[in-house]
């Protein structure tokens, strides 16, 4: 049996149970239900919601952003919202609605995104420049409801040893609170999405905590996520860019593993995949958002292919489903 066959394996988030430890991790426009249906048909075991504030998913700011956050699927398990603290009030209050309500199974706090939009506004990354705010957040979601929770991490605001440390501590402060698990990209917010993800530290990480911990950053190839899960033995992969535009990397990881090998995609896997997103988008969104999202989502599964730049205009300048259908009938199949 191949060595890295070991390396795709159960594991629990609390009372959850993840069939694989392969998780689609939540990006701001990108984590609609259409790609998450996608990535568990390719072997998912868990996703997340696009990220939120708690105020979104109470519905104050905007209930017709709330309920496309919250839209779901009975095939869409198990399932992380993820959430973009700030006070603990409404944070334990939707979290509570959560439990309630549906549809999570789990409750994921992001103290990792580095956007000025995110982070400028006191939240994301931002906790990082003073970790002891935070630990009464996890609390506050830890105490509300049933759920479990998990948290999202830089390993520091910047690359400083001073940084590190004290991210580490909110990791352990976490711990101590009752996290379930967490997912540490590999990044510090500074650095944002530039250079090498930090793998080493990953491992560091995953050996000095007690629950599952998530290993992320620089994930765009099946051989990259396998490489991480044997360079740092940590509990999962928390798979982002890499599969917006190739969800069908989980299910080349899994082949991967499993045989020392796995199928490339085909011009038919890419054009069916690419226009049943395309359908997702619009059965969740409408005909004109839900073209206007596949606009920038198209993108990444033209990348790779040859005339990308001409598809690329032309998913810019599409107004119809036929439209869609002339792109991946010239540019994908």
């Amino acid at each position: 049996m191949p060595s890295d066959a070991a390396l795709i394996h159960p594991v629990n988030l609390g009372p959850v149970a993840l069939a694989s430890n392969l998780a689609l991790a939540a990006m701001h426009k990108r984590t609609h239900l259409a790609l998450r249906l996608l990535a568990r048909r390719a072997g998912a075991a868990l996703a997340h919601t696009e990220m939120a504030t708690p105020e979104e998913l109470l519905g104050l700011e905007t209930t017709v952003k709330s309920r496309h956050i919250l839209a779901s699927a009975p095939e869409d398990r198990p399932l992380g919202v993820q959430i973009l603290p700030l006070d603990p009030g409404p944070l334990a209050e939707a979290v509570a609605m959560l439990a309630e309500r549906g549809p999570a199974d789990l409750v994921d706090l992001n103290f990792a995104c580095p956007s000025k939009r995110v982070a400028g506004s006191g939240r994301g990354a931002s906790f990082l420049q003073e970790p002891e705010k935070a630990l009464p957040l996890v609390e506050a979601a830890v105490r509300a409801s049933r759920l479990p929770v998990t948290i999202k991490l830089r390993y520091g605001w910047t690359d400083s040893e001073d940084h590190r440390e004290r991210a580490l501590e909110l990791a352990r402060g976490a711990v101590a609170a009752g996290i379930a698990g967490l997912t540490l990209h590999a990044r510090s917010a500074v650095q944002q999405y530039h250079g090498k993800a930090d793998w080493p530290t990953i491992r560091h990480w995953a050996e000095m905590l007690p629950v599952p911990v998530f290993g992320s950053g620089d994930l765009r190839t099946p051989e990259a996520v396998l490489a991480m899960l044997r360079q740092t033995r940590c509990a999962g992969a928390s798979i982002a860019r890499g599969a917006v535009g190739s969800p069908w990397i989980f299910r080349q990881v899994i082949e991967l593993a499993a045989a020392g090998a796995c199928r490339p995609v085909t011009p038919q896997e890419r054009a069916r995949t690419f226009l049943e997103h395309y359908d997702g988008l619009v059965q969740q969104y409408g005909a004109w958002v839900g073209l206007r999202l596949m606009r920038q989502i198209g993108a990444m599964y033209i990348r790779c292919i040859p005339g990308a730049a001409e598809a690329r205009a032309a998913m810019q300048h599409s107004r119809s489903r036929e439209d869609i259908e002339r792109i991946a009938e010239r540019w994908l199949r």
